[in-house]
């Protein structure tokens, strides 16, 4: 059961990072105040960024799903953090209008 979730997730994050990274993806960053959003960030570096990370985890997951390793348990925990925390610095520094 779980691994099919593995699966359903990696697929779904694949796919999304790819209609991000293509430029059809931009209903899945709408929400929240997006006219400030537009004044503070470029849009089509945050897709970008966005898109990538999320390819990165979809890889990291499937990759997972093969695994029952305690140690690679926490390596995955390990990657993802690090996907995130490349994410938020690649949003602020890169993406930030000046």
């Amino acid at each position: 059961m779980d691994r099919s979730f593995d699966f359903i997730l990696a697929g779904a994050a694949l796919i999304v990072g790819i209609m991000l990274l293509t430029g059809h993806g931009d209903i899945f960053l709408k929400g929240g105040n997006t006219k400030l959003r537009k004044e503070k960030y470029d849009e089509k570096k945050m897709t970008w960024g966005s898109g990538v990370a999320l390819i990165l985890i979809g890889i990291a997951t499937f990759i997972d799903s093969y695994t029952t390793a305690l140690a690679a348990k926490i390596g995955y925990i390990i990657v993802l953090l690090a996907i995130l925390a490349g994410l938020v610095l690649y949003l602020k520094f890169k993406c930030a209008r000046k």
